[in-house]
């Protein structure tokens, strides 16, 4: 069966602990297949050892994380906002005439959201944005008060967000995230990678020496002098241009000390791993029923019940988060350069866990998602919840536009 509101309504209102969906994937090469996982400081991949449903214990890397899941779910939030798939609140922020190449940043594309740094260096309407009504709006938001945060940034009630980057020197609000997704590859063996370079010209051997302006020159007479009046040497070799051959080789750690993990250490020389291969990747996302609970939106004036009106809220939050995950999982599981999964055996259908642990099960595309969470939000705004549906432009602070000139 598909979702409908109203079985939708049900969930949050009642005894279900979470939604989830959780997924097979295989490399696009098939069984065997090569895979890249994201890099840490050092080049090094997160391996974890984890206790499967039989007990068994395997080892797995990190392919996704809750953070990137995160980022990957606002972005396919705003590619359907832009395509005119669905509305929502936003603000955002136009550095296209100074920054051609940034364009216009949103809420859905700063890392800490309505609370990220780019915004509190920000005016609107001849205001610090902080200031203002939308950022006092924020700023004042709490579990027990979410109106504020629910009518101009909704999504970071689903996402999470912390009021870390305040410069009053105090600790803001802080609200959990309510939903969570990751990629791991299940029982995974790391690889080795390789580097080489047949250089075309056949360069080779020559000394190189600096010049004046700081550059290089294979002749000792343009080179730049020491104290003694000889000619400085550059310091680097033609390989380290990225001229000339390269010997093929494994490529290896070349840092000054040692990297420690949980369970070794990595020292100079060390090869670092070159893709993994694995038995398959599971993704695994959950909506947290009880985290939406624990916001309530509370209306001066409002007539209607407050448990009527924290039921529409939260079920708005709840269809954006389900409406997030369909678009995302619509663009597929290209997550980086050679991390191209497909589902094992199709797309498995949503559940919904109950308090007692049984389930039952749903289907859910994106064209439905999208239908569910605008009936959502008209019901919320039938019942008298403010939802801000124009986009809220902010100007960026001179000195925000002057670090970022400098910096470039």
């Amino acid at each position: 069966m598909n979702l409908n509101l109203e079985q939708l309504r049900t969930a949050i209102a009642g005894n279900t602990a979470a939604i989830r969906h959780k997924i097979r994937l295989m490399p696009a090469e098939g069984p065997g297949g090569k895979i890249f996982p994201p890099t840490h400081v050092g080049g090094i991949y997160a391996w974890e050892q984890r206790r499967l449903a039989d007990d068994k214990i395997v080892n797995t890397v990190l392919l996704d994380s809750v953070q990137s899941q995160a980022n990957r779910m606002e972005q396919a939030l705003l590619r359907a906002y832009q395509a005119g798939q669905l509305k929502l609140p936003m603000i955002q922020m136009d550095f296209s005439e100074e920054f051609p190449d940034v364009g216009i940043i949103t809420t859905l594309d700063a890392p800490h959201r309505i609370a990220d740094a780019i915004f509190r260096e920000s005016k609107f309407e001849e205001r610090r944005f902080r200031d203002s009504e939308i950022g006092q709006a924020f700023i004042s938001s709490t579990s027990r008060n979410a109106t504020g945060l629910f009518r101009y940034c909704p999504h970071a009630l689903i996402f999470g967000v912390w009021d870390s980057g305040n410069l009053e020197g105090k600790g803001g609000n802080r609200f959990q995230r309510a939903v969570v997704s990751e990629i791991v590859g299940i029982n995974a063996e790391a690889g080795v990678r390789t580097r080489s370079r047949i250089d075309p010209l056949v360069l080779s051997g020559t000394d190189l020496y600096q010049t004046p302006d700081g550059g290089w020159t294979i002749s000792p007479d343009q080179a730049a002098k020491d104290e003694k009046n000889n000619p400085k040497k550059y310091g680097k070799k033609l390989s380290e241009l990225n001229l000339g051959n390269v010997t093929p080789d494994l490529v290896r750690y070349g840092g000054d000390r040692p990297i420690r993990t949980k369970n070794e250490q990595i020292r100079q020389d060390d090869v670092l791993a070159g893709g993994v291969t694995l038995d398959y990747a599971v993704q695994t996302w959950v909506l947290s029923l009880p985290a939406l609970r624990r916001l309530s939106f509370p209306v001066k004036g409002n007539e209607k019940s407050e448990n009527e009106r924290n039921n529409a809220a939260r079920t708005v939050l709840a269809a954006l988060a389900l409406a997030g995950f369909c678009h995302m999982q619509e663009q597929g599981y290209d997550l980086r350069s050679r991390c191209l999964l497909i589902p094992e055996n199709g797309i498995p259908s949503f559940e919904l866990i109950g308090n007692d642990g049984k389930s039952e099960t749903f289907d859910l595309d994106a064209a439905v998602a999208d239908e569910l969470y605008a009936q959502a939000v008209e019901n919320a705004k039938a019942i008298g919840l403010p939802w801000q549906e124009k986009a809220i432009e902010l100007v960026p602070e001179e000195r925000l536009i002057e670090a970022a000139r400098a910096s470039r």
